[in-house]
């Protein structure tokens, strides 16, 4: 999942949300769930403009958008190391 805004959910989470209930300890937040039980790479404040400004000289708006983290034992995070495949 990748944004172009500094945040992939909404701070402070919602007083209504279902999140407070399925991550309590988290107190609502869904990065850990995310991240830890479902695998997702998360990406904040990416930087989008020569993308979209390839796509529009080709006028193709689809590809593949792979994210290899580093090969890490151990490792808790790692830079996105973004690719778009066409």
């Amino acid at each position: 999942m990748a944004t172009d805004t500094f945040a992939v959910e909404v701070l402070p989470v919602l007083p209504g949300s279902d999140f407070h209930h399925s991550a309590p300890e988290d107190d609502g937040m869904v990065h850990q769930e995310l991240i830890a039980k479902l695998g997702l790479p998360l990406g904040e404040l990416w930087n989008l403009t020569g993308l979209a400004r390839d796509c529009r000289a080709t006028g193709r708006w689809d590809s593949l958008l792979t994210v290899k983290p580093l090969h890490l034992t151990g490792g808790v995070g790692s830079p996105a190391n973004a690719t778009a495949l066409r």
